[in-house]
């Protein structure tokens, strides 16, 4: 079976991508949310927005609220962006970068694996060769190959 992994120069851009998105990490969230917070810059008082949207100022409130314990949804978002007329920016954003990702994961599944097969091993009284690191890093390898680490 072929790895449905992305080939080498795709995980450079990937990563590339990924690198700018990370240096933004960190101004990416403000205390009091996104939609309280451009209102404010904007000078915009909740009935201000809540006009612009033909929405209840109690509505606009649930929003801004709702985004701060994380329970707006990405289509109220993006409706609040566009009456502030602002983009809504949404990403996923690995905490590795994308190799590592994938080599942790085969890491983690190809343990699992030699640890049932030592077990099965050791019950039926069988010894087990070779180095258990070595034997995990090529079965992680094999595992990126065929594209089987979930």
């Amino acid at each position: 079976m072929k790895s449905h992994f992305t080939n080498e120069l795709t995980l450079n851009q990937i990563d590339r991508r990924f690198e700018s998105l990370r240096a933004m990490k960190d101004k990416s969230q403000v205390r009091e949310g996104w939609i309280k917070f451009m209102r404010n810059a904007l000078g915009m008082t909740i009935n201000d927005l809540a006009k612009i949207l033909s929405l209840s100022r109690m509505r606009v409130m649930q929003a801004e609220r709702g985004e701060i314990e994380g329970k707006v949804t990405i289509a109220t978002l993006k409706k609040m962006a566009e009456a502030m007329d602002c983009e809504l920016v949404y990403s996923f954003v690995p905490k590795k970068d994308i190799r590592t990702t994938i080599h942790d994961k085969a890491i983690d599944k190809a343990t699992e694996i030699i640890k049932t097969a030592e077990l099965h091993m050791k019950l039926e009284d069988q010894a087990v060769g070779g180095n258990k690191k070595e034997r995990i890093e090529r079965l992680a390898k094999k595992l990126i190959e065929a594209g089987d680490i979930w």
